[in-house]
């Protein structure tokens, strides 16, 4: 069965006015919601931080592969 669909919801948070003042900018240039530019920065972050995490395991597995004599191209 597929996950079910859950609406989003409502976090309020304090920003410094820097930040506010580069938001509003960047949603006039992109023509997107502040809500949508702080979303998109958090899933990035979020992303980010699952490789981060997954790193050593990723490594063991390209260890593991060299073992075996597997080479892999790298660019």
């Amino acid at each position: 069965m597929l996950d079910e669909i859950k609406p989003p919801v409502r976090v309020n948070t304090r920003i410094s006015h820097n930040a506010n003042e580069w938001l509003d900018r960047k949603s006039e240039e992109m023509a997107i919601s502040k809500s949508s530019l702080i979303n998109m920065a958090i899933e990035n972050y979020r992303k980010e931080a699952e490789v981060v995490e997954n790193m050593p395991k990723i490594a063991r597995m390209m260890e593991e592969l060299e073992k075996m004599g597997i080479e892999l191209p790298v660019k």
